[in-house]
């Protein structure tokens, strides 16, 4: 669907969550972490998303981690297919080629619902990208699938602590959004509970460069708009950017520009039906330019590194009290997070 992209008069807010990295003192006595915390919420509140800075995770690290992720997508493809994605959207793990995972939104769904293979129709426009998936190593329901080491010596240590470190500063984000809204107790456990250390997922993607000649010939996407179904999303990317951000009361896109040492977060489906659209989930994107737009040498390669912090497969996932009254009525029932996504992924994956 056509939708209009410009950096508009109205720019992505950046929140500084430093206080919330090393502070004797807890909340609610600790006005900076409580000053943070509502500037978090406030942002996510009106937008869905916000540029995040003071989270742990130095420029120096990022740029390591996406120098890892050029190594691994610089491989032979024969190479890189030995850590192959299974046929279906679970286990969620190892590589996809250039075309193999289709990403859609609901409209999109709705669009294609009356045509005999929607899987099918979903595909006419190919995503032009490859990703590796990677999770916790404890994980009872996806295990890894990791490339031989002496393919890409040291990348399985070097994911593997990426993957924790992520992790923590999820927790880190997700707590601040807890003291944001005043949260204490059993309805901050609750909050809590939207994150599982060991079924967060890890990804590395690579948007190949693209000539002109075939911008202007075939029917190609990078990442069509849609929602992640998860909790939030945290998203480093390259300085090549390209990430755009809908605001929830339009059709504009906000392009992302990239910033030394911040990531893009963005609310996913569960934190939407936990707060009862108090949040919503953010729809966004990475759009192919259009041709007449584009120089003779056409569009550069992009990398990004998106980390979705997620419940337990098995969690179930209700709206907190909190946000139910009679002027905001409970709009969600109860869902088993596999079971949800099982619903929106099946589609994303072809059998053959």
């Amino acid at each position: 669907m056509p939708y209009q992209s410009h950096t508009g008069a109205r720019a992505i807010p950046t929140v500084d969550l430093s206080p919330f990295l090393d502070s004797a003192v807890p909340p609610p006595q600790n006005h900076d972490q409580l000053q943070a915390g509502r500037s978090l919420v406030q942002a996510l509140h009106y937008l869905g998303f916000v540029e995040v800075i003071g989270h742990g995770i130095s420029q120096g690290e990022i740029d390591e981690a996406l120098t890892w992720t050029k190594k691994l997508f610089a491989l032979p493809y024969a190479e890189k297919m030995k850590a192959p994605h299974p046929p279906g959207p679970i286990p969620h793990r190892g590589y996809s080629g250039i075309g193999k995972e289709k990403v859609y939104s609901r409209d999109d769904v709705k669009t294609h619902g009356n045509e005999i293979d929607v899987g099918q129709s979903l595909r006419k426009i190919s995503d032009f990208k490859e990703s590796y998936e990677i999770g916790s190593e404890i994980d009872p329901v996806q295990q890894n699938i990791w490339l031989p080491d002496d393919v890409l010596p040291d990348f399985r240590s070097y994911m593997t602590t990426l993957y924790e470190k992520l992790a923590k500063v999820g927790k880190m984000v997700l707590h601040a959004i807890g003291i944001g809204l005043g949260l204490d107790g059993p309805a901050l456990t609750s909050l809590m509970d939207l994150m599982s250390d060991r079924h967060c997922q890890l990804r590395l993607l690579h948007y190949p460069a693209i000539g002109k000649e075939k911008l202007q010939n075939e029917l190609l996407a990078r990442l069509p708009a849609h929602h992640d179904w998860g909790t939030f999303t945290m998203l480093f990317q390259d300085s090549q950017g390209g990430l755009e951000l809908k605001e929830p009361t339009g059709q504009t896109f906000l392009k992302a520009k990239p910033r030394d040492g911040a990531f893009l977060l963005n609310i996913g489906d569960m934190l939407q039906r936990f707060t009862n659209d108090y949040f919503i989930s953010a729809v966004h994107a990475v759009s192919v330019p259009n041709p007449d737009s584009v120089p003779p040498s056409g569009v550069p390669p992009r990398y990004s590194i998106p980390f979705f912090v997620c419940p337990d497969f098995s969690h179930t996932v209700s709206t907190l009290p909190k946000f139910v009254n009679d002027a905001t009525p409970a709009k969600y029932e109860p869902v088993r997070f596999d079971q949800y996504g099982s619903m929106v992924s099946q589609y994303q994956y072809q059998e053959n």
